[in-house]
């Protein structure tokens, strides 16, 4: 596996504060010039955005509308809406010219949901953005970077909770303790001609599925220093509880999918706060 950085990584600031509006505009002039000469002539990527949503009417709205600024034309969206009751669809409705395409059925949870998404995708690459995220990069600077098809692109997000932009490149021993935000990630179409996302895990499946394409060696990894999307990380299912099932797998996972160097370290620390909660010394961490 290979993993790159194109560039360096500048620290973000809150959404709508003069710093925040001032790396960003930073952040389009000093990409631009990189993104007109990355396209060497050929066809820019097609792009498929996919929102999965249940009963997201408070927040889809501002979702949509992320994607209605959007001036790159080679641009699918599709929603994924798993049987809404609380005006949702009439929502989606309301952006005819936004959502190229939607489906409204019961599904059996997020991740189930997603792999529909991308059964319905005709993009080269898919980015997955929540119901209750926005997307901020322009996606005329990011597609041109967009170039190999065995590649998964990802960029950073900020956390309005935390303040805090997430969470520059990532290697392995990172990967290990915690996730790339999928709300970043570009996915090649190679991806899931191979994979799906595990339904087994109903909060944290996109780790897993990370750690799998990670350990992948016909998959790399390629970091862009540019800010891609607002996660909620103020109410998100995987913000408030945790992934049990994942949880359980984790030190087979480590195992599985990353080095001894790294899988070694870390088990040891899981084992033994798993030791530590049972006699009483330690509360809460990955069981």
């Amino acid at each position: 596996l290979a993993v790159r950085s194109i560039g360096g990584l500048y620290r973000g600031a809150p959404q709508g504060s003069r710093e925040f509006d001032r790396l960003a505009v930073r952040n389009m002039l000093l990409f631009a010039p990189v993104a007109s000469s990355a396209t060497g002539g050929t066809a820019l990527p097609r792009i498929s955005v996919i929102t999965v949503v249940w009963n997201g009417a408070r927040t889809l709205g501002d979702c949509i509308g992320s994607l209605a600024k959007q001036q790159y034309g080679n641009l699918e969206y599709l929603i994924i809406d798993g049987g809404s009751t609380d005006g949702t669809l009439e929502i989606v409705r309301a952006f005819p010219q936004t959502v190229t395409g939607s489906l409204s059925e019961p599904d059996g949870g997020t991740y189930d949901a997603m792999n529909k998404g991308v059964r319905m995708a005709t993009g080269d690459f898919v980015l997955f953005l929540g119901a209750d995220d926005q997307l901020l990069a322009d996606l005329r600077e990011v597609a041109p970077h967009l170039r190999d098809p065995c590649t998964i692109y990802y960029g950073d997000a900020f956390w309005p909770a935390r303040n805090r932009r997430y969470d520059g490149p990532f290697g392995a021993a990172k990967l290990a303790l915690r996730n790339i935000c999928q709300q970043t990630m570009f996915y090649p179409r190679a991806v899931f001609e191979k994979y799906a996302f595990d339904t087994r895990y109903r909060l944290q499946a996109d780790w897993e599925f990370n750690m799998r394409c990670f350990s992948d060696p016909e998959l790399r990894f390629e970091y862009l220093p540019l800010l891609v999307s607002r996660y909620n990380d103020l109410d998100g299912s995987s913000t408030r509880h945790r992934d049990l099932d994942l949880e359980g797998d984790y030190v087979r996972l480590l195992w599985r999918h990353f080095p001894g160097r790294v899988a070694l370290p870390v088990s040891i620390v899981v084992l033994g706060g798993r030791v530590l909660r049972r006699i009483g010394l330690l509360r809460g961490g990955v069981e």
